[in-house]
């Protein structure tokens, strides 16, 4: 394989999640698992892994986007003038309100009213979905759990090592 253009496009979460799920299907009809490397296979494994993972809006089912999706919200959103990177990180996270959209828009306040935030909060539903809040919160609770469990067999872990070397 031979990079003609670097860095030519940026490819959203959903065009990833695609050509991701694509190439799973078309390894598996042709029967090439064994013939892709081992380590692929983990990232792609992991990265569907985290698209299916709420807060993500491709974890929401049936997934709000489709090939038409992109097209729509940047006509709605074009009067707004959002840098291309601005509309990047709308149709990757899906900002529910205003306080997300801040983190996504620079300079948010200076540029839009308090109408036209919420106006694009408006639009990016509408073309996007809602975000389904309770699973949201159920994810966020498990992925906590998790952590501390993590945290708690590694400090147990050091814990064993420290009473080995002292034997």
């Amino acid at each position: 394989m031979k990079i003609l253009e670097s860095q030519n496009a940026i490819l959203t979460n959903f065009e990833v999640f695609q050509h991701l799920q694509d190439q799973r299907t078309r390894y598996s009809k042709k029967g090439l698992k064994g013939r892709r490397p081992g380590n692929l296979e983990t990232v792609v494994k992991e990265l569907l892994e985290y698209f299916n993972e709420a807060p993500s809006p491709l974890a929401s089912k049936p997934i709000p986007y489709n090939e038409n999706t992109m097209k729509t919200l940047f006509e709605l959103l074009r009067p707004y003038n959002l840098a291309k990177s601005e509309l990047l990180l709308i149709l990757n996270l899906r900002p529910a309100n205003e306080g997300t959209l801040n983190t996504v828009l620079e300079e948010m306040a200076e540029r839009f009213n308090d109408e036209q935030q919420a106006e694009m909060v408006q639009i990016i539903g509408d073309v996007l979905g809602r975000a389904d809040g309770e699973a949201e919160r159920q994810a966020m609770t498990e992925n906590a759990k998790e952590a501390r469990n993590v945290e708690y067999n590694q400090v147990s872990q050091q814990e064993e090592i420290m009473e080995i070397v002292y034997l």
